[in-house]
């Protein structure tokens, strides 16, 4: 096992994670605290040489841990979800001061990552399927893990969206180099430290860097596989990059997901429940309800309720206890959600409540909800990726559904209805890759993720998300004799 098994987790120090240890750079950076603007730890930034012997050593890796047992992975997955459950406490301090989320949320990240684990140890081993068998052929099909896996990380969940990438790959027998933002690095590289103990060096290393790093991963020739979380634009510069060597690519990208109310609704209950899909993690959720459409019959009443629910809130800095939402995670998201704001204002739209960011030390914005933005409008185009949602009205459920899907994004969206088969005939009709029926939108380790249209290729998590790990291989046997003769 790696060198950094033997050594005692410090959570004020980090380093990269390449071959059998801790690896330092002669150049670092640091991440900002959010709530306040202060610097966080110096955090090495990753040489091409880095990766190269990361590489390397994932490819030696690889030879033996593809020939493990799918159970010994599994094995080595559940003592890796245990010693991230040992350290809870210290790993939601780390995600409280790198993603500036409150304290609640932060284990509650820890927690989703510690299911993540817990539901890949118990996925299993992909059995051979044999698609034909007659007296001269028999067709059967198997899978093989691909080799050694990159992946890019982003920054507004960085230790959950990590976990669902190393936990597929490492089960299904891949190696597999992480790369987390470098506004966040600092949960997923203590991840990826204490993991050590478990591994045989190269099978899961750390590799945190600069704007070169991404690129050098998706220009690799040993890195058989990308994983990309982020934006649409730069999904597509991974893309391309990534086609140089014909690399297996999956995408997660952004979304601008609907959430549909219907008029048979209970208010009271359903409010509650539409201000966390639209508002929780202060909006940085890729899958969040950026456009919500509720029924004519009902639009008064549940603005007001979901004004009174989002009033209700504590909202600031991740220094103060009993908060809902923190900051936005950094200043160039900041400035991004602020020209949603001025657009609003420049255009004079009504807000139902909100409509200015707010003048705090840190990236805090109030949320604000936009009433009855223009459909051409910005708000409702374009994805803020922040705590500004518009809100609009709707009567028949043909125009509504014509609104709803004229987009180029289609990641996720969300429907509240009494009536079951209403919800249901609505949501098939929702042009996205999940749809959510009387829930806000929350991703499960159990289920396949993808997006649809410009919001991802490809997908990951759930069972069928280990084959986005693997590659098909069939064998075709003929049931000729070719044995020699015996001889008399």
């Amino acid at each position: 096992m790696g060198d950094a098994s033997g050594q005692q987790l410090e959570f004020e120090k980090f380093k990269n994670i390449v071959g059998d240890g801790l690896r330092d750079a002669s150049k670092h950076h640091n991440g900002i605290n959010p709530s306040d603007k202060s610097p966080l730890w110096d955090v090495p930034i990753a040489t091409e040489a880095d990766l190269n012997d990361a590489v390397k050593t994932a490819q030696n890796a690889f030879t033996s841990w593809s020939r493990t047992t799918w159970e010994s992975r599994a094995t080595a997955l559940a003592h890796m979800r245990d010693e991230l459950a040992k350290h809870r406490e210290e790993m939601g301090k780390l995600l409280l001061l790198e993603a500036g989320k409150p304290i609640q949320f932060a284990l509650g990240e820890v927690d989703a990552s510690v299911h993540t684990l817990d539901f890949h140890t118990k996925q299993p081993t992909p059995t051979d399927e044999v698609l034909q068998e007659d007296a001269d052929l028999k067709l059967t099909m198997r899978y093989v893990p691909l080799g050694v896996s990159g992946a890019i990380c982003p920054w507004n969940f960085p230790l959950v969206l990590a976990m669902g990438k190393i936990a597929a790959a490492l089960l299904t027998g891949n190696c597999m180099i992480v790369k987390p933002s470098p506004f966040t690095p600092y949960s997923t590289l203590k991840f990826i430290e204490m993991s050590q103990q478990f591994l045989p060096p190269g099978v899961l290393q750390g590799l945190n860097g600069d704007d070169k790093l991404g690129p050098w991963m998706t220009e690799h020739p040993g890195i058989e596989k990308i994983s990309f979380t982020g934006s649409t634009a730069t999904g597509k510069r991974v893309l391309m990059s990534s086609a140089k060597t014909l690399k297996r690519v999956t995408l997660e990208l952004g979304g601008n997901s609907a959430c549909i109310v219907c008029p048979d609704v209970d208010i009271q209950k359903v409010a509650p429940l539409v201000a966390l899909g639209a508002f929780y993690n202060s909006s940085q959720i890729c899958v969040a309800s950026k456009r919500l459409y509720v029924h004519k019959d009902i639009y008064d009443e549940m603005q007001k309720a979901l004004v009174g629910v989002i009033q209700s809130w504590k909202v600031g800095p991740t220094s103060e206890s009993g908060l809902m939402l923190g900051p936005v995670q950094n200043e160039m998201q900041y400035k991004i959600v602020k020209t949603f704001f001025e657009d609003c204002a420049v255009n004079g739209y009504d807000f139902a409540m909100g409509g200015k960011m707010g003048d705090g030390s840190g990236f805090v914005i109030q949320p604000a909800i936009v009433d009855n933005p223009p459909h051409d409008s910005k708000i409702v185009k374009e994805e803020p990726f922040g705590p500004i949602v518009p809100m609009m009205p709707w009567s028949d459920e043909e125009e509504l559904l014509t609104r709803v899907n004229d987009t180029r994004t289609g990641l996720g969206g969300s429907v509240y209805c009494a009536d079951i088969d209403r919800a249901n005939r609505i949501a098939s009709q929702i042009e996205a890759g999940t749809v959510w029926i009387n829930s806000f939108e929350r991703p499960l380790a159990e289920a396949f993720f993808s997006g649809h249209k410009e919001s991802g290729l490809g997908g990951e998590l759930g069972k069928h998300g280990l084959f986005s790990y693997m590659n098909a291989q069939v064998i075709h046997l003929y049931k000729t004799d070719v044995a020699k003769s015996a001889k008399l």
